[in-house]
């Protein structure tokens, strides 16, 4: 394993794209301190902010407080990231495998727009999490993305497929313009679903208020949730919510075809 721990904090954002396990592949230990990174407007050595020690870089371990560090993981291949603390923006933004392990809180946009591989983040994520950047038409396209915590706004926005599961609670407009995949939370805010075109939201509490664009369908138990269960029992980040209880169906958004289902927990 490669440690790489943070011996001075950054007063600037650090971007870190370039360091996973298949960039690091072969080097030494002085040429792994000796890479580039940005820091601000200027490109630094990483040696300039991290101790590293250790050998094999299939697996790369951070200690530290990395909440200014941003784009770790970004376009990562292979290999596992774990960080044994809090990181900034952009977590494995575009992953393409592998996986990353965060024992904190992460910023904004953790998983955006990832095709393949898995995220676990044991604390809370911010906004934007799975989601589609400003402009593009699709988000999160694979893998699976879970967080023991709570998260903000715009969870799974275009969200095309994957899987996304929050412990707690999502923030406002969470699954908004979702093309197709699952994300379940213990409850979320405002807007969710709005703008779906397909895909299955679960969610063990009513949102505050429901999409206008969403119709009660009926009350259903499906035989799936066993399932999926038993896949949220393998990740670890469990939504409180009786899987084996009447779920209300409702429909939408039906100013978008109506095919997506926002499933919700019958707690009566």
């Amino acid at each position: 394993m490669l440690t790489l721990r943070l011996h001075t904090p950054p007063g600037l954002p650090l971007e870190l794209e370039h360091v996973n396990p298949a960039a690091l592949s072969g080097l030494s230990l002085t040429e792994v301190a000796k890479q580039p990174i940005a820091y601000g407007n200027r490109t630094v050595e990483l040696g300039e902010f991290f101790h590293v020690s250790g050998s094999n870089v299939d697996r790369i371990e951070f200690e530290g407080d990395l909440a200014k560090v941003n784009r770790l993981g970004e376009r990562m291949t292979t290999g596992t990231i774990s960080v044994r603390g809090n990181v900034g923006r952009h977590l494995g933004a575009y992953l393409f495998g592998g996986t990353i392990i965060v024992e904190g809180l992460a910023g904004d946009w953790a998983g955006a727009e990832m095709s393949t591989g898995s995220i676990t983040i044991r604390g809370n994520a911010g906004s934007q999490l799975g989601a589609a950047y400003r402009g593009s038409r699709i988000g999160m396209k694979g893998g699976t993305i879970a967080v023991y915590g709570n998260a903000r706004d715009e969870v799974g926005l275009r969200m095309r497929r994957g899987f996304i599961s929050v412990a707690g609670s999502l923030g406002d407009h969470a699954g908004a313009a979702m093309i197709a995949g699952t994300l379940i939370a213990g409850s979320a805010g405002t807007a969710c679903g709005a703008g779906m075109k397909r895909g299955t939201i679960v969610l063990g509490n009513k949102p505050k208020d429901m999409s206008p664009g969403h119709r009660f369908s009926c009350r259903t138990r499906p035989a799936y949730l066993g399932v999926l269960h038993r896949e949220l029992e393998r990740i670890g980040a469990i939504p409180k919510m009786d899987f084996e209880n009447d779920f209300a169906c409702w429909r939408g958004d039906i100013l978008h075809g109506g095919h997506g289902e926002l499933l919700i927990a019958a707690n009566d």
